[in-house]
């Protein structure tokens, strides 16, 4: 088999499928959609396989995306809010939750605990996706299936700082506002001060701290 990118996705889709089925992926997708029976939050979890080509070889790894209508309309209302107010750029669609590679999670998000994965031949595919069921089915796994109740996705959260990026405190307040409450999610809020941040980082707390918690402000 020639391998390529495009070659070593559909591998891994088709053998995880496989291996794992009914207890991750739903069965009619074109894609490695997470359908579990145990998920009882609306978040949209999938991976993504990348398989880039280096020196000659393929340096691959799983992905998790994780997709949430709540936080896609908030950000959605704060990106617009701020391209007006301060002439930004903002994306205003599509915004992905988070984006969570399988190495980061085994890894506690620390440094590296192993190392890159290069895909040469067919063997080296059948262990790369060996590895991924592993992963599935132990820590990285069980990482996953933190996000499938709001306690817990917020344990989650709370347990990695870092989680979500530059977006971090408008997904925050979404999980907090889920699980405690709008007043809870907003006494948090008023908690930041978002003193000497950069524009972008302190504007998304100005527009939590005014147009979300302010006075006569609409619960989101």
């Amino acid at each position: 088999m020639q391998l390529d990118a495009k070659t070593i996705r559909t591998r891994v889709a088709e053998e995880l499928r496989a291996r794992l089925g009914e207890r991750w992926f739903k069965p009619d997708s074109t894609k490695l959609l997470v359908a579990s029976a145990n998920n009882l939050t609306d978040f949209s979890v999938e991976f993504d396989c990348y398989a880039e080509r280096r020196y000659g070889d393929y340096d691959c790894s799983l992905v998790a995306v994780l997709r949430w209508k709540k936080f896609a309309k908030l950000f959605r209302e704060l990106a617009g809010w701020y391209n007006i107010k301060f002439e930004g750029s903002a994306p205003p669609n599509g915004k992905v939750f988070a984006r969570v590679a399988f190495d980061g999670i085994h890894g506690d998000f620390a440094l590296p605990s192993r190392a890159a994965f290069w895909v040469a031949s067919e063997q080296d595919l059948d262990e790369f996706i060996t590895q991924c069921v592993n992963d599935l089915d132990g820590k990285v796994g069980d990482w996953i299936q933190g996000w499938f109740t709001w306690p817990s996705a917020l344990q989650v959260m709370d347990g990695n700082q870092r989680l979500c990026g530059a977006w971090r405190n408008i997904a925050y307040y979404c999980l907090m506002e889920q699980v405690h409450g709008h007043e809870a999610a907003c006494n948090w809020v008023r908690g930041i001060d978002a003193t000497g941040w950069p524009q972008w980082l302190a504007a998304q707390v100005e527009y939590l701290q005014l147009r979300i918690c302010g006075v006569g402000a609409a619960q989101a």
